[in-house]
């Protein structure tokens, strides 16, 4: 955008004032304070303060309307926000006459309003952004964006001022909420960094010096938390215009990189965006995939809660018309919240959905909290999708067939095949088997005269964690059959003790308290010989001196650096010990510990992804050995695929501890079992391609296991037998052709199973 223009926008902006049809935040606040005294829709709507404003502790109002809206009741919930940022007044209006016409509607759309109130909870916030909305109202700054956090020009700290300009993008102070949620914060801008567009918002972007560090946010993520929201809008509007007028789903990062259900929210992106006329009238809004990574509210909605979030960016660079436009305006978006409203719950629209709740098969009680996954669209990215406390799930599905894998604390899992089309939505309740409980003792075995601090032992499984304080003696806890690892972090100088094991039978551990000390040094770490820009900092080591590791040319790009050996010496259990924190891209990028022999064998490999939610953790590995090792050297790795970058890895403490153990055994077992390694497809990569990909995977021991492939239709169209060993397997897959026929374009399923369990991913070939 050249000077001119800019200079034209800001013009624009300045020479007007705002129309007397816009609400101020007294205005918003007053209108629904008056709800509440019409006695005839008392029990259709409540009011409610969700939240206070960061620097003016203003509140921040929710209206709920439902047919009985004092209950919350087993219904689907929609959420529809008028503003975030300060000066996009225009989605206030639009949210505002929705309320009008669900409480008031008018003889032509009664029937149709009153259906909605019965079968849904809608959930409508005039503005998440009350003080900087008043910033706008009062004229002083009609391009204000923010909040009003108190910052100073000097640094991110309070000095008592309203640091604000009435030019476009020079506000010292407040933060841009929509860059204050918790995924992907840490792409957003830091504070006072000059925004590189070409119409010069300069500061608006900032995004706090943490994550939810406003109190805007958290009232917005509460919210969330207590309401499992099937669909949201949050209004818009673009100040520059390139954005106008656009409907943005979840992600597609680097054109190739898409959240699981992304085409299932573009189809119904698509839907109403085509109802949405556009200004001048020509078209109608555009549908369009996110690719910005920087804290937004949207991405975070569909990742932590499940919940089918959009941006929509309603009208054009004209942020603040008149009030003739203002209803030209709130006419035409209109369709795009009755539509959703409509799509969740099959009314004259799209039906595909598949919602149902979750029992315990003994007690016929619905179970909050259970697990429910779509296996075609899943990864581990997505927070688990959880009942609600009436045990209900609900997931927006297209038309085809879906495997739904259930899972309880204290239960045994369940997956079926279910069915969704577009004529009504599928029930499907699932009734849950208990399993049964058994025995777990923790024996301490040595002395406690001289350790002061009792050690706790950390229970984990895939549900929940647990900490229990040990006793002295013996300690003996009852817990359902399950995945468990227990860690215990023995005082200074002592051996910590963990342990993976599947819990089906009554098992008792001897646990020696043995001092020890780590063979490692402070710095053990070979630079000179390291592969990649590994650095150690200030006493950290790190993936990269850069914020972001790099993306390359190439398919998968390896770093590596390693220590020298330690020499181990007759001890026979071993336990590594890092404190770090990691972020890499979920289930395609990966940090890997290894540690390694004097004859260069792998005797523990340990390999991770995702994030640590930027707080460092210690993980602890643990090693038996029948007879003792010799020497053991640790290497680290990190796997990229060189396309989307994040954080990397950063190391605190690394220790590398042994000694002899003499109670490596399990005794008081009930039942003979191995522990259970998942079966489980990590990637498969290239996906999309032209039939030929590698699947990665996990597998059961010594599992026999068949790899298929079908079509959409459910039809086989491969089949090959494997003979698969412990830990990941890379399965080089072809099936560019069946039965002397060419396999055409489409989406394919990869499914690997052995004799207990299966796994299921989705694969697209897309041939020229």
């Amino acid at each position: 955008m050249n000077k001119i223009l800019l200079l034209m926008i800001s013009s624009i902006l300045f020479s007007q004032e705002l129309d007397s049809r816009y609400h101020s935040s007294q205005e918003i606040n007053a209108y629904l304070d008056s709800l509440n005294n019409i006695e005839s829709i008392s029990n259709l709507m409540k009011i409610d303060t969700i939240g206070f404003s960061t620097q003016e502790n203003l509140p921040i109002l929710a209206i709920k309307i439902s047919d009985n809206a004092d209950t919350k009741e087993d219904e689907p919930r929609v959420l529809f926000v008028g503003q975030v940022h300060a000066e996009e007044v225009l989605g206030v209006e639009i949210v505002m006459d929705l309320i009008n016409d669900l409480l008031f509607p008018n003889p032509n759309i009664i029937t149709h309003m009153n259906i909605l109130k019965q079968y849904l909870d809608i959930w409508i916030i005039p503005t998440l952004n009350p003080e900087g909305l008043n910033v706008v109202h009062d004229g002083s700054d009609l391009s204000f964006r923010k909040n009003k956090r108190d910052l100073s020009p000097i640094g991110p700290y309070p000095n008592n001022i309203f640091d604000f300009d009435a030019s476009i993008g020079n506000d010292i102070d407040g933060v841009d909420l929509n860059r204050n949620f918790g995924f992907n914060w840490a792409f957003g801008d830091t504070f006072l960094e000059p925004d590189n567009s070409d119409y010069a918002s300069h500061y608006d972007y900032y995004k706090g010096e943490e994550p939810f560090s406003e109190s805007e946010s958290i009232a917005l993520r509460d919210l969330a938390l207590e309401n499992d929201f099937v669909f949201s809008i949050v209004w818009h509007s673009s100040r520059s215009g390139n954005l106008s007028e656009k409907v943005f789903t979840s992600w597609k990062w680097e054109e190739v990189k898409e959240s699981p259900d992304l085409g299932i929210m573009k189809k119904i992106a698509d839907s109403f965006s085509g109802l949405i006329p556009t200004e001048d009238g020509t078209s109608t809004y555009l549908p369009v995939f996110s690719g910005s990574r920087n804290g937004k509210i949207h991405d975070w909605f569909y990742k932590t809660t499940g919940c089918f979030q959009y941006l929509v960016e309603c009208g054009t660079a004209n942020l603040q018309p008149d009030s003739l436009l203002i209803e030209n305006t709130i006419e035409r978006t209109k369709p795009a919240m009755i539509y959703l409203m409509d799509r969740a719950i099959g009314y004259y629209a799209d039906a595909s959905q598949i919602t149902g709740i979750v029992y315990d098969n003994n007690t016929n009680q619905p179970l909050e909290n259970a697990v429910v996954e779509i296996l075609e669209h899943s990864g581990s990215i997505l927070t688990p999708r959880l009942t609600n406390e009436f045990g209900r799930y609900r997931r927006i599905l297209d038309v085809g067939t879906y495997t739904l894998k259930v899972k309880a604390y204290g239960f045994q899992n369940q997956e079926i095949t279910v069915v969704a089309n577009n004529s009504s939505i599928t029930n499907q309740n699932i009734y849950l088997e208990p399993v049964r409980n058994n025995e777990l003792s923790l024996n301490l075995i040595g002395g406690f005269e001289d350790i002061f601090t009792i050690p706790y032992a950390v229970i984990t499984s895939e549900f929940k964690n647990d900490s229990l304080q040990l006793n002295l003696s013996s300690n003996t806890i009852s817990l359902p059959e399950n995945n468990y690892k227990i860690t215990i972090e023995m005082p200074d100088g002592y051996m910590p003790w963990e342990k993976s094991f599947l819990l089906d039978g009554d098992y008792s551990f001897s646990i020696p308290v043995i001092e020890t000390e780590s063979l490692i040094s402070d710095d053990p770490w070979l630079i000179d010989a390291s592969i990649g820009p590994w650095v150690f900092s200030n006493g950290l080591l790190k993936s990269q001196s850069n914020l972001y590791y790099q993306n390359t040319d190439s398919t998968t790009f390896v770093q590596e650096i390693e220590t020298d050996y330690f020499s181990i010496e007759n001890r026979n259990r071993i336990v590594v010990s890092i404190d770090h924190k990691y972020e890499t891209e979920w289930d395609h990028d990966y940090i890997n510990l290894l540690l390694l022999d004097e004859f260069e064998n792998i005797v523990l490999n340990k390999k991770m992804s995702g994030s640590t939610d930027n707080e460092f953790k210690t993980d602890y590995f643990t090693i038996l050995n029948d007879s003792s090792f010799s020497s053991l050297k640790i290497k680290l790795k990190l796997l990229v695929d060189g396309s989307v970058s994040y954080s990397g890895w950063e190391i605190k403490e690394l220790n590398l501890l042994a000694i002899d153990d003499g109670y490596l055994d399990i005794s008081s077992q009930k039942t003979n079992s191995l522990p259970s390694i998942p079966l489980r497809i990590s990637s498969i990569y290239p996906n999309p391609s032209n039939g030929r990909f590698q699947v990665n995977m996990d597998s059961e021991i010594g599992a026999v296991s068949k790899v298929k492939v079908f079509n959409i239709l459910g039809q086989e169209i491969y089949s090959k037998q494997l003979k698969l060993v412990s830990g990941e397997k890379n399965i080089l897959l072809d099936i560019r052709n069946f039965n002397g026929l060419n396999t055409g374009s489409g989406m394919f399923f990869v499914q690997i199973e052995s004799q207990k369990k299966q796994a299921i991913q989705k694969c697209v070939i897309i041939k020229n």
